[in-house]
């Protein structure tokens, strides 16, 4: 799970730490176009969170398998994810990014969602604080070492460069959710 965790936190924290970088000096936005463009990614975020959460509850209420809904969640927003950072790296028009920094927005809504909520069906109620914190620890090691990553790779090769990494990085998430993390069920911690 920390993996996952990791791989998803990558694409949040690339687009939190880069971004302003990349629309003022690569794509010659002014601060408050750039400004506009990224509050209109985290707005979009905030609200499919919301989206997010009634349908996996909905999905739940009505008799399917919350493991397998959010497993999938994941799998598709993190290739969502992927597609977007990969079209923002050519992206030029304030309309492009705009609407790709949404798609963006959407596609990590479901991180934190489904990473807490899926923590939580594998440690089960006597160890989720304990679970989760040290998941939330190691996932969180990509935002220290991709703005060290992104900070090499955009002076040796540039802004695109970086932006193939990070949606390299993302669709590796999606194959992870897919592959590398197991069937989602309490593990016996006793």
């Amino acid at each position: 799970m920390s993996i996952g965790h990791a791989l998803g936190n990558w694409c949040f924290y690339f687009l939190l730490a880069w971004l302003p970088l990349f629309l003022t000096k690569s794509r010659g936005f002014a601060i408050a176009e750039m400004t506009f463009l990224a509050s209109l990614g985290y707005a979009v975020q905030g609200a499919f969170a919301l989206a997010f959460g009634h349908f996996s509850d909905w999905w739940t209420r009505s008799g399917r398998s919350e493991a397998t809904c959010r497993r999938w969640m994941m799998i598709l927003t993190q290739s969502l994810a992927a597609s977007a950072i990969l079209g923002l790296a050519f992206a030029h028009s304030a309309l492009s990014v705009g609407i790709l920094l949404c798609v963006a927005g959407a596609a990590s809504a479901s991180l934190s969602l489904n990473l807490y909520a899926v923590a939580q069906m594998f440690a089960g109620p006597r160890a989720s604080g304990t679970w989760v914190g040290f998941q939330n620890s190691l996932g969180n090691l990509s935002g220290i070492i991709m703005p060290i990553v992104t900070g090499i790779l955009v002076q040796r090769a540039g802004y695109e460069s970086a932006f193939l990494l990070t949606a390299a990085v993302a669709a590796f998430g999606a194959i992870w959710w897919a592959f590398g993390v197991p069937k989602i069920q309490q593990v016996q911690l006793d």
